[in-house]
């Protein structure tokens, strides 16, 4: 009986050895850093990269202009390369479920592209084997990333996991700090009050608010106007909160350094007065009472039809119409609180990970790496962003390194909506380096205009909330389990908060079950992160 046992253990064994060789899962640093060799049809420089043309599969968000198959960019990329794809690019409104369903199915595509893949899943899936480590691909096959992480050792440390791996590649752009769109005035409204200077405090912002809505800046005598107004309070959360004191980031809810310090912002005194102030708007109607439940298209429909005041967007023209070179909407200030000595803005560190990643189901790791080192390179990111010269843009002094826009064919909106049928990289964060003076190498002054404004109004009151910290897979797991139920909560009390549907004599039992939730163990965790990060 015990020699049956043990035969039958054995074979166990020897199968589960042989099935993780072949499913090629190894969870261990030597199976998982190891480079495969490419084929002989492979070229280690120069173009095509492959002699023989290979199919791989690409699965990426789509906007819904356009389908990528169609883009100018990937048909020029499969000539110079020899590298096409086949698409599964679900809507980008479900991304996250489609990607969380296709790891857990295992049917896995070659490549993620443009899927903001998290910290988290990052470290869980290569863990587990199924993505496969960069780093020694790229110091063999990727010379523009490699440039790119030794003259940008912040974007190294960025993208490396605990365990000295690199899972995915980041999209870096470090010209505008912006981590969600800006506020913009309604210009049009400013000049008919007679607005000389735009508010630098909360009491004058409350004000003009209170102007907005009475005095018929939109001159069409009703009493239409809306002040504020926003696609979910994560619009203009920041702007507000900013004013008392407190940072918003989006890719760690609730959690902010300030003075060296990791605290859990939506506990302290700050943010109390935040949802004070909100809720006082909210009462006197100077908030969209429709900013919880309204789509992005119905905020700027408002817009369009001059009912809004104050708003957020990447720029002013999305949410106002209008021509999209005008100066005319400024830029809101970050307004003061009281008993705060200056506001705090959360700004980007322009980095941001998990935009490119090669499963183990790939079975050209070295030309894939290849293919996207290109969009690495300035020639590339260009090429990406913008597109062949002659459709998207032309340009004026290429010395200088200055464009000008072309007008869009017929059928087009904007120039942007244009954009987005020629390449990947509009509204999701392609892989790329892109660099500043191509971001800023544009004849049109509404470029220049959102420089000089973002220089005055946003840099000198911008930090960073948390530098982007990997957590091991144990402190994942735990935030993750935290966090599932806690975010839900403040994010449901906040909205409850503004809205007066809980009075705010209620904080004191709403702290007791945040802190019931674990939120001391959360703040711990990444206090120890931030440690590291700053050691790394």
């Amino acid at each position: 009986m015990k020699k049956t046992f043990f035969g039958m253990l054995s074979i166990v064994l020897v199968l589960s050895m042989l099935s993780g060789c072949f499913y090629k899962q190894s969870s261990s640093d030597e199976e998982q850093t190891k480079v495969k060799e490419p084929s002989k049809l492979f070229n280690e420089t120069g173009y095509p990269i492959v002699d023989e043309q290979i199919k791989l599969t690409l699965f990426g968000p789509n906007i819904g202009i356009t389908e990528w198959k169609d883009m100018q960019f990937f048909k020029e990329m499969k000539e110079k390369t020899n590298v096409t794809f086949n698409f599964k690019t679900p809507p980008s409104d479900s991304i996250e479920t489609k990607k969380n369903l296709t790891f857990a199915s295992g049917d896995l595509p070659d490549i993620f592209y443009g899927s903001s893949l998290t910290q988290e899943e990052q470290v869980k899936y290569g863990s587990q084997g199924l993505l496969v480590p960069l780093e020694d691909l790229i110091k063999k096959f990727a010379p523009n990333i490699q440039k790119m992480l030794e003259e940008k050792p912040d974007v190294r440390k960025a993208i490396t996991t605990q365990d000295g791996h690199i899972y995915s590649l980041p999209y870096v752009n470090q010209s505008l700090p912006w981590d969600r769109g800006p506020m913009w005035f309604n210009g049009e409204w400013l000049e008919n009050l007679n607005v000389k200077k735009l508010p630098k405090t909360t009491e004058e912002l409350y004000h003009l608010l209170k102007r907005f809505k009475t005095e018929d800046p939109n001159q069409n005598g009703k009493q239409d106007e809306i002040p504020l107004t926003g696609f979910g309070i994560e619009d203009i959360r920041q702007w507000f909160l900013g004013a008392f004191g407190h940072l918003s980031d989006k890719r760690y809810p609730g959690i902010e350094v300030i003075g060296g310090e990791v605290m859990y912002a939506p506990i302290q005194p700050g943010y109390k007065k935040y949802l004070t102030y909100m809720n006082k708007l909210w009462e006197e109607n100077l908030l969209d009472h429709e900013t919880f439940s309204q789509t992005d298209e119905q905020k700027n429909a408002k817009g369009k039809n001059n009912q809004v005041g104050l708003f957020s967007n990447w720029f002013p023209h999305f949410t106002l119409g209008g021509p999209s070179d005008s100066t005319d909407n400024p830029m809101m200030y970050p307004v003061k609180g009281p008993n705060v000595d200056e506001p705090v803005i959360p700004i980007s560190t322009g980095i941001d990970e998990g935009q490119f990643s090669i499963t183990n189901k790939n079975e050209h790791p070295a030309a894939s790496i290849r293919w996207v080192d290109y969009s690495y390179d300035k020639r590339g990111s260009n090429f990406l962003h913008y597109g062949e010269e002659g459709g998207f843009w032309e340009w004026e002094n290429k010395e200088g390194n200055i464009r000008t826009h072309l007008e869009p064919p017929k059928g087009f909106e904007s120039g942007e909506e244009y954009r987005g049928t020629l390449t990947p990289a509009y509204g999701i964060a392609a892989p790329t380096w892109f660099r500043k003076e191509d971001e800023k190498g544009w004849n049109d002054k509404f470029t220049q205009f959102t420089y000089s404004e973002t220089e005055e109004k946003i840099r000198p009151y911008g930090q960073v909330p948390i530098p982007p910290v990997f957590l091991t897979k144990e402190e994942s797991e735990t935030v993750s389990r935290i966090l599932s139920d806690l975010e839900t909560y403040v994010v449901q009390m906040e909205a409850k908060f503004i809205t007066g549907q809980k009075p705010l004599s209620d904080w004191g039992s709403y702290v007791k079950t945040i802190k019931d939730m674990n939120v001391d163990q959360l703040v711990d965790i990444y206090s120890e992160a931030y440690k590291r990060y700053q050691n790394k």
